[in-house]
């Protein structure tokens, strides 16, 4: 360590994503408290970052994107992926569709039903609204208040998105006027983390305002290598920077918020996780936790498109349609730049006996071919024709996998999607429902052939084939490091590693269970609830809404 220079705070956070930066933020604002954030990407001002349409270029580019290593998946024909993950500030904030939906009610009560006690619906619905700032007309839904910007869709997105909607209607499926307080089954115009139609993530929202803050210091492109122990207590972390190394020391506490992906590998590479896993990579074991890294959740997802009468964003790419919407986006930030990535979206039954939605539909007016065995989303695979794509997703899977290390000890992931075989047949039967939405009359108006499948499976044997050569990832990664009380959790409900103190996690690994739908909001909520925890502050009010 000769050389390298020392950092000393009160609570040393590990990753400025979508919860580091929350935390960060709010334990900050005491004026008093030291708060070192350490994150291993840049920043997060580029023009491509700010500009909802620079999604594109964003997820598969590894300036901004982990792109972790999958193992291949049998149940998927050995196709692999690269796991996104935002590596900058504002974490999967800054990389995203900036769709914003915080799931079901009976989402987070099946996590306190899973020994997550005080992360209910009603517990957590106040944390969603001190984050947020809506701009829409007022309803109790909402907050308007918090840091994070969020917008209804902003005048110009795409027209074809209402005749979604239409067609949902003629199948008996409801559009809802308001989807945010927990009762989601029905279809709607989604949300935008956005401000102003750019967006909004938890750099812009909570980092910006508090960098002003004397007590709050943020290191970047800082690679955190370890946390540093005395005995059993956390003290500190070990990290890297322009190829030094350099220590920090911790007063209270260390807080692990590097995502389902890396905070688990973290932990690892600090000696704490499967004790088999550790010894394969020589890692002295401080605690023996077999669940590190294990129960990795994600909702896999199959598309199919037609072809259409009219234009979509694939027909409408040829340099005047660029230069119009840049210069519409330039005048007032609306149209086609403006727009979240899924205009409307919903959950839906796939059999009326269920007692609860379990496929979410996603409606995007464009299309896409993505070579089966690539590894990252190619924005070069727009073909230029008029195309759009309906896209089922699997709310609740029941598959699980994991996240180990590779030989340079970063997370190396083992998941088969349809490792549960319940999890391809509620997606094909997704899938039959998106077929008959399909031949809805609304549909038949505008649908002029088949393109992918085509031709279309007529059997669920086929559909199930077509399924596995398709599915891909939701880019919904959760699970790794879950709270709860039983022998397998790595954290107890107050965030903290079992049996070492001074350290906890706060990001998507601590969910237990995966929320039906995105889950960004849910990560920014994580991140609110969590630094009360940390300062030992009082939670919020129940509101009324919360309670209905």
């Amino acid at each position: 360590m000769d050389g390298s220079e020392a950092f000393e705070a009160d609570y040393i956070i590990v990753g400025g994503g979508s919860a580091g930066a929350v935390i960060a933020n709010r334990l900050s604002e005491d004026g008093a408290s030291q708060v070192l954030l350490i994150e291993a990407g840049g920043e997060a001002r580029a023009l491509l970052v700010q500009v909802p349409a620079g999604v594109v270029q964003l997820i598969g580019n590894p300036k901004f994107d982990w792109l972790y290593e999958q193992q291949p998946d049998p149940t998927i024909g050995n196709r692999a992926f690269a796991w996104s993950a935002g590596k900058a500030l504002g974490g999967g904030s800054s990389i995203n569709g900036m769709v914003y939906v915080r799931g079901t009610r009976r989402d987070y009560d099946r996590w306190e039903q899973a020994g997550a006690s005080g992360w209910g619906f009603t517990d957590v619905f106040p944390y969603f609204l001190r984050s947020e700032s809506w701009t829409g007309e007022a309803n109790q839904a909402h907050g308007t208040h918090g840091p994070q910007s969020v917008s209804p869709m902003r005048p110009g997105f795409h027209p074809l998105t209402h005749i979604f909607l239409e067609a949902c209607n003629q199948m008996g499926i409801a559009t809802l006027g308001e989807y945010q307080d927990g009762r989601m089954e029905g279809v709607f115009l989604t949300h935008g983390s956005q401000r102003d139609g750019w967006r909004c993530s938890t750099e812009k929202a909570y980092l910006r305002p508090a960098r002003t803050r004397s007590n709050l210091q943020i290191i970047t492109a800082a690679e955190v290598d370890r946390v540093d122990f005395e005995g059993k207590r956390a003290t500190g972390v070990t990290f890297r920077r322009d190829g030094k190394m350099h220590s920090a020391r911790a007063r209270r506490e260390v807080i692990i918020s590097a995502g389902a992906m890396g905070s688990p590998a973290l932990l690892m590479r600090s000696g704490i996780g499967p004790s088999a896993v550790l010894a394969e990579h020589g890692i002295e074991v401080l605690i023996d936790a077999a669940g590190v890294g294990a129960n990795l959740q994600e909702h896999p997802g199959v598309g199919q498109n037609k072809y259409v009468n009219r234009p979509t964003m694939n027909s409408r790419m040829r340099p005047v349609d660029i230069i119009g919407y840049l210069l519409r986006y330039a005048w007032n930030r609306t149209g086609a730049l403006s727009a979240p990535a899924v205009p409307a979206m919903g959950l839906v039954k796939t059999r009326a006996d269920l007692d609860e939605p379990n496929i979410q539909f996603h409606f995007m007016p464009l299309g896409y071919d993505m070579d089966p065995n690539a590894t990252s989303w190619d924005a070069k695979g727009l073909p230029r024709e008029q195309i759009i794509t309906l896209y089922a997703s699997v709310c609740h899977p029941k598959s699980r996998g994991q996240v180990l290390l590779d030989a340079n000890l970063r997370p190396r992931i083992v998941h088969q999607l349809f490792g549960d075989e319940r999890d391809l047949a509620t997606l094909v039967d997704g899938c039959k429902l998106i077929d008959e939405l399909y031949r809805t009359p609304a549909m038949r108006s505008l649908v002029t052939a088949n393109r992918v499948p085509n031709p279309m499976p007529s059997t669920d044997a086929e559909w199930a084939d077509f399924v596995r050569a398709k599915a891909a990832l939701g880019y919904h990664a959760v699970g790794t490091c879950r709270m709860g009380i039983d022998d397998g959790a790595v954290l107890d409900p107050q965030l903290r590693v079992r049996g070492i103190s001074g350290l906890r996690v706060a990001d998507a690994s601590v969910m237990p269970t995966l929320p039906s739908t995105n889950t960004n909001a849910t990560a920014i909520m994580i991140g609110e609830k969590a630094a009360d925890i940390i300062a030992g502050r009082a939670p919020p009010a129940i509101p009324a809404a919360a309670k209905a």
